[in-house]
């Protein structure tokens, strides 16, 4: 081959480079799922400005709906939020293995004990990704489930698997609304909905919802490993681990087996979790809860007092909640 036609490959090779490093740039700005990864961090990484804090929580939407907008705020708070909707065990582990290294201060973990944390639903993370690079950063392969390559790639927009599921999902809801509700204004979620349903309203929702979220608890070991991982991690570093459930509807709570709810708090007991707190039915208004298993601002500002006097200490400072909105700086929403 000519030196002209090895110069013609060079440039096209480059300029193949050039739009494929563009189009990842403009994904990764632009991509309403980066959007969330960017959030996802960077509420982890702000723990470093709280040089006060003793106390993190770690879980999925159940702690990060109330508690994110409501303590994080407050730099001088003696607690702080790391959950996030959707986080698993595994997630809860990477995050509270890199909030140690942010705030050395830190003498208790607080982890989210409810059980569908233990279910099925629980197995495959929205976050799974996001959460990579904790393990990554920590030369850990241990949390990579496919593995180095596959993980390393999923960094890179285009070749990562999650967000191509979430752009075909995007595509087929665009593509629905486009043939049949192109006319449609968008209706923002009613808040106070929740609220205004009759009980046997609650008690069907909550049901449905509580079947679902509870399915296949404990049929799974990997939730137990990632608590155990959790516990061992905490021992190291001579932090305290206790365990909490926030209030939920009753009818979502009778989805989840007594005995399989028993089996849990054995396991953490065993594993060497200070104490189990279950807090499922303290709180009974309907205007404290989002929807079955969410307790929103009116909610949270009424269960943490209790919680505190549980554990005997304070979890908020004199700025705490004054930030508290319907979503607020995290983004975060009833989304599992």
């Amino acid at each position: 081959m000519s030196e002209l036609t090895w110069k013609r490959l060079a440039l096209m090779a480059l300029s193949v480079l050039a739009v494929f490093v563009a189009s990842n740039v403009l994904t990764r700005a632009t991509s309403g799922y980066f959007r969330r990864e960017r959030i996802y961090h960077e509420e982890l990484d702000a723990l470093a400005a709280h040089r006060s804090v003793h106390i993190v929580f770690a879980g999925d939407s159940h702690f990060a709906v109330p508690l994110n907008d409501y303590i994080n705020p407050d730099p001088a708070g003696p607690a702080y939020s790391v959950a996030f909707g959707g986080d698993s065990p595994r997630e809860c582990y990477a995050k509270l293995r890199r909030a140690l290294e942010l705030a050395p201060s830190i003498d208790t973990f607080i982890i989210e004990a409810d059980p569908h944390m233990f279910a099925r639903g629980r197995l495959e993370s929205s976050n799974r990704s996001f959460a990579d690079w904790y393990f990554i950063r920590a030369l850990d392969r241990t949390g990579l489930k496919h593995g180095w390559a596959a993980a390393l790639l999923d960094q890179v927009p285009l070749f990562n698997n999650d967000f191509l599921q979430y752009l075909r999902r995007s595509i087929a809801a665009s593509t629905a609304r486009a043939r049949g509700q192109s006319g449609d204004v968008p209706v923002q979620e009613d808040e106070g909905a929740w609220g205004r349903l009759t009980e046997a309203q609650r008690i069907e929702e909550a049901r449905d919802t509580g079947r679902g979220d509870h399915a296949g608890i404990g049929a799974s070991p990997e939730p137990f490993y990632w608590y155990a991982r959790t516990v061992q991690l905490a021992r190291e570093h001579h932090v305290r681990v206790i365990a909490v459930r926030f209030p939920v509807h009753p009818e979502y709570a009778a989805q989840a087996p007594a005995d399989r709810v028993a089996a849990i708090d054995a396991f953490l007991l065993g594993k060497g979790v200070e104490q189990v707190i279950d807090l499922r039915a303290a709180l009974a208004d309907p205007r404290d809860f989002e929807d079955p298993d969410h307790v929103n601002d009116a909610g949270v500002a009424s269960l943490l007092p209790v919680l505190e006097v549980r554990l005997g200490r304070r979890l908020t400072g004199s700025g705490a909640g004054k930030a508290a909105s319907s979503q607020g700086a995290s983004g975060q929403t009833a989304s599992r």
